[in-house]
């Protein structure tokens, strides 16, 4: 099993969009291949209990999804000490968490980082209006995609290695 956490700022937007995104792919053949797996998303500069923003309910809601009943969770140590592979939108992010959990470093990344575009970042789309909402799930839907596939070639490395 792997327990992937996604972080953002507010745990409105992006780290619920990416959670959504992954978890819509258990559905698919490629969810079984990569074993079991477990996946939420945390804030570091939120309050427990808020709602996602209504743009990222609706842009996400155009891949019919339903991130409606979704609130926020502040981040804690103990989220960041369970996850196996803790993914950051940001570069501040990533760095934030390293400075504070240096034990933690081989399982902190960002999101582009760990599917191998190491200079980019996720946009952050709060405050900017609809379309902005639209293009961000879209590099996050190209990221989780190659996330899931980076988890399958690991999930069968490991199944050759045993």
């Amino acid at each position: 099993m792997i327990k992937i956490l996604f972080i953002c700022t507010g745990n409105t937007c992006r780290s619920p969009m990416a959670s959504a995104l992954l978890l819509q792919h258990r559905q698919s053949p490629a969810w079984s291949d990569s074993g079991e797996i477990q996946v939420w998303s945390a804030g570091l500069f939120t309050q427990d209990g808020l709602p996602a923003s209504p743009e990222a309910i609706e842009a996400i809601s155009e891949e019919g999804i339903d991130i409606s009943q979704h609130r926020s969770v502040q981040i804690r140590n103990s989220l960041i000490e369970d996850a196996d592979l803790v993914l950051t939108m940001t570069v501040n992010q990533r760095d934030y968490l390293l400075e504070r959990f240096p034990h933690k470093s081989v399982n902190i990344y960002t999101l582009n980082e760990f599917t191998g575009d190491e200079t980019g970042e996720v946009m952050d789309p709060y405050g900017h209006g609809q379309e902005a909402y639209r293009k961000s799930l879209f590099q996050l839907k190209l990221l989780v995609d190659r996330l899931l596939y980076k988890i399958i070639q690991l999930s069968q490395q490991k199944d050759t290695a045993t």
